[in-house]
């Protein structure tokens, strides 16, 4: 019999993958079902994406400063709870999982939790400061694949003009 250097070791190494790909491929699953909306629903994504936008481009001009003042008037909990922590100085990857957590926690679904997908991710650039173009280009694909090409076929010759 062949002496194996590592023992079983690919055998556990196969049966480790397998376990998390079954594991991401079952949390996919759960988080397509508790995103899932109608087109009519998706419809209403580019608005809220234009506000998102305003948020951003006011946070660059006038800066943001860490108090609850600031967001008050923000009427989307989940937005002002993000920026609060912006303010507070969080980015990055401990940003990331607060508002993971948050998602993860939310007993929202459909379009609600599809906005607050958004959200996170639009609260994750301003914490980056990344500007209004790499924002848009992060945010469209949530309206899907045809409103998202479309803005973008527009913005390109609004440009060029």
């Amino acid at each position: 019999m062949a002496m194996r250097p590592f023992g079983d070791a690919p055998l556990f190494f196969h049966t480790v993958v397998c376990a998390i790909l079954y594991t991401m491929i079952y949390w996919n699953a759960d988080l397509a079902a508790k995103i899932r909306c109608t087109r009519q629903e998706m419809e209403t994504l580019p608005p809220y994406i234009d506000h998102l936008l305003e948020v951003s481009k006011t946070i660059r001009t006038m800066g943001i400063r860490p108090t609850a003042d600031q967001f008050a008037s923000e009427k989307d909990s989940f937005l002002r709870y993000g920026l609060l922590l912006v303010s507070e100085g969080m980015a990055g990857e401990l940003l990331e999982e607060i508002l993971s957590v948050l998602l993860y926690v939310s007993d929202l679904q459909g379009i609600g939790f599809l906005r607050q997908c958004v959200t996170a991710e639009a609260i994750l650039s301003i914490a980056n400061g990344e500007d209004e173009d790499t924002l848009l280009r992060k945010l469209l694909p949530y309206c899907g694949i045809d409103e998202a090409l479309t803005a973008m076929t527009k913005r390109k010759s609004e440009h060029a003009d």
